[in-house]
């Protein structure tokens, strides 16, 4: 479905980002996989190269804090110099911070969730969107959250970056669209990723912690998977939604207004 295309995916070293990279390896996608600088994060991400090149298709691992302009500028001139082209964008890197009270949330901390959840969003469209309109083509995938849309209590940071990266999807595909780029959302709800384990409090049993959760938040009683959100970035990266722009989708289970009672578990990647 994407062969020969290449994406640049953001916080792909595990989670949703990994998950989005491995579905599109499968379909014949060449992946340039962004981490942060951690040595830990370069590490999984080169771990993780290995892997999807067993699919036939080429990896590229770039470490780099796309919060920051400089580089952000340097991750996609870099795939242009590997791979010549950039057809899909994946602006999946996130920073989720525990909840807290806004009269608790630091003005650093503030930024941080800013810079990370939506700045950089902005910085790689900026970036990205010269060499896509000269192509005339390019598919733009933001991943959002469900609480930007229902606002989970305590997280007025997240809450609010992930609110405005939903609107910045809508005013760079009305820009980009004479160009013939797509530009679309997807809205997690509860997805279970390792950094989500880690939130389940000692002792207690994962998978009879995540049943009894979805019977009572999510209409279809389930939790949902990295690979469930892959397959809506898969449909939005290929031509099958080459007539779609501006869209807000949500993969949660049949939750479109998610308001959780354990506000400490939320969509996050």
């Amino acid at each position: 479905m994407l062969k020969g295309k290449v994406a640049i995916i953001t916080g792909a070293a595990r989670g949703i980002g990994f998950g989005i990279a491995k579905k599109f390896a499968e379909n014949g996608c060449h992946i340039v996989l962004n981490v942060h600088r951690e040595l830990e994060e370069y590490e999984k991400g080169i771990n993780k190269k290995r892997g999807l090149e067993q699919f036939g298709v080429k990896c590229l691992v770039v470490k780099a804090d796309v919060s920051d302009g400089k580089q952000a500028a340097r991750l996609i001139a870099g795939a242009v110099d590997t791979f010549g082209k950039i057809d899909i964008l994946v602006n999946n890197a996130a920073y989720a911070p525990h909840p807290k009270s806004i009269i608790d949330i630091s003005e650093e901390e503030w930024d941080k969730v800013i810079d990370v959840n939506l700045k950089a969003a902005f910085l790689l469209c900026k970036e990205v969107g010269p060499y896509m309109k000269q192509a005339r083509y390019g598919k733009i995938i933001n991943i959002s959250a469900v609480s930007g849309l229902s606002p989970l209590i305590n997280d007025a940071h997240y809450n609010s970056s992930k609110a405005a990266l939903n609107m910045l999807t809508k005013d760079v595909a009305l820009e980009f669209a004479p160009f013939n780029i797509n530009v679309n959302c997807i809205c997690p709800g509860i997805i279970v990723t390792e950094l989500v384990e880690t939130l389940i409090p000692e002792g207690i049993d994962k998978i009879a912690f995540f049943d009894a959760f979805a019977k009572t938040n999510v209409p279809m009683e389930k939790v949902g998977y990295p690979e469930d959100v892959a397959n809506a970035a898969l449909f939005f990266a290929s031509d099958l939604a080459a007539y779609i722009t501006g869209e807000v989708l949500i993969v949660g289970g049949g939750v479109p207004l998610f308001r959780s009672s354990m506000p400490q578990i939320k969509s996050t990647h």
